[in-house]
């Protein structure tokens, strides 16, 4: 999977291993980079990566406030 390309979004929930359901309220609510075509959402996996790679971050900073950190 190259990082240009475009996922739909059974193949997010796929990639995340996050139910449908899930992916559409993130989109909904913003949280999730997606351009809709018609009735069809469309993402970029890169997009993804680098939201997952911030997540990761945000929570290691939580987890390094709250002493629960320890890798």
């Amino acid at each position: 999977m190259s990082d240009n390309e475009i996922l739909n979004i059974k193949e997010v929930s796929d990639y995340l291993k996050i139910p449908v359901s899930t992916v559409y309220k993130l989109v909904q609510e913003g949280k999730v980079p997606a351009v809709k075509f018609g009735k069809h959402w469309r993402f970029l996996k890169r997009d993804l990566d680098q939201l997952f790679a911030q997540k990761r971050e945000e929570n290691h900073s939580i987890h390094l406030e709250e002493g629960k950190y320890e890798g």
